[in-house]
């Protein structure tokens, strides 16, 4: 279950128990908030998962054209170029989320531990899965790489340079399309080692989290965290 998952469930049971009703009604106006990119998180997997803005749109019982205007900057972005591989929607909310952690932090530049922190609030059932079943959890994570930028001043390696390798990490591992868990990889391999060591820090070697990612897969050591 994603973050947003979580504190939705933790959300409507303190708004059930609540005693004053004023408490509730503020409860549930951060109910809605969560909802709200919870809602936008599925519409990300959806379409990931190849489903079209109309399927979307059947399901939240709207129209085609309204789902397309909520939801169109998840699916659009820079040209393809001969370079790079297109980015999943769910790729482009990591980096959404990644920018709005970056913006908390003080930080400047968009860096490997800002992607950390975005593949966790997202939730995918893949590398924030891995994460997770490390015991990675997105507060904890926020606390560590607060002080991690603190200590740094901030990322120093572009993100153009972690979309580059993270284009060869997929084409290595026979992807047509960049995906979040392809940008753990990266994150962890990047010479800009901000995002290894929150994982360190925390008391979880990088290789325990490549070794739950690779579980059941074909291992490349190429697009790993060697």
């Amino acid at each position: 279950m994603s973050v947003s998952g979580q504190r939705i469930c933790n959300l409507a049971e303190e708004a059930a128990s609540a005693a004053d009703p004023e408490a509730a009604l503020e409860t549930l106006t951060r109910i809605r908030e969560e909802l709200a990119e919870f809602e936008r998180q599925q519409v990300a997997r959806a379409l990931t998962a190849g489903r079209s803005y109309g399927d979307v749109a059947r399901a939240m019982g709207i129209t085609r054209q309204a789902a397309h205007r909520r939801f169109k900057d998840l699916t659009k972005g820079p040209r393809r170029d001969s370079q790079r591989l297109p980015p999943t929607p769910e790729v482009r909310l990591v980096f959404e989320y990644a920018r709005d952690e970056a913006r908390s932090l003080g930080a400047t530049v968009l860096a490997p531990v800002h992607v950390l922190l975005g593949i966790l609030r997202n939730g995918d059932r893949r590398a924030a899965a891995a994460l997770d079943a490390s015991g990675i959890e997105l507060d904890d994570a926020r606390r560590v790489a607060g002080g991690e930028s603190a200590r740094r001043g901030g990322g120093k390696v572009e993100m153009r340079a972690i979309l580059g390798e993270t284009a060869l990490c997929a084409r290595r591992r026979g992807s047509d399309e960049v995906q979040v868990e392809h940008l753990l990889r990266s994150a962890l391999a990047s010479e800009d080692p901000g995002a290894e060591r929150v994982l360190e820090r925390l008391g979880v070697a990088p290789e325990r989290v490549l070794a739950q990612l690779d579980a059941g897969q074909p291992d490349d050591p190429d697009c790993a965290g060697a």
